[in-house]
């Protein structure tokens, strides 16, 4: 009875139509092409090669600043750190500053894993954007940039 009501009030609009609800559809096809190849050749995912990657740039950041730059939140960092340790790609050393928190580094077995995925991920950036106009890709990181600013 309440749908009924709902649909003669307002114009219910498909939830295929949010951009919420397309965008992450997008995200999830884009995510599931990249970790098949990821996890088939090398055992790791998405978001645990944008570790490696982020440790490539800056090694030794403490969890939280490298969850801040992934925009992951902690405990899900966490998580993926463990994975990491347990893979023996990355180690955890106490912090200097804060005894009770710990820097995350990348072995040598890490960086060597981290040097051979980077490539991929690169090569299936440039294949996302050859899809798309110059403009095109310009809109789409204007549109991601506010998105990125809500609260």
């Amino acid at each position: 009875m309440t749908h009924q009501i709902l649909r003669g009030l307002i114009k219910v609009e498909s939830f295929t139509e949010f951009i919420y609800f397309k965008l992450g559809t997008a995200l999830r096809k884009t995510q599931k092409q990249f970790n098949y190849r990821y996890a088939r050749e090398y055992g790791i995912t998405v978001a645990q090669s944008f570790i490696l990657f982020s440790l490539l740039e800056c090694d030794g950041m403490n969890i939280k600043k490298l969850a801040e730059r992934l925009s992951i939140d902690n405990s899900a960092i966490t998580g993926l750190i463990d994975r990491l340790v347990k893979e023996g790609l990355v180690e955890r050393r106490v912090d200097p500053e804060d005894r009770r928190a710990f820097r995350i580094f990348l072995t040598d077995k890490g960086c060597e894993m981290a040097e051979r995925v980077y490539p991929i991920a690169h090569g299936f950036n440039e294949q996302l954007k050859s899809v798309l106009t110059p403009e095109q890709q310009s809109a789409l990181n204007n549109l991601l940039e506010v998105i990125d600013r809500i609260e």
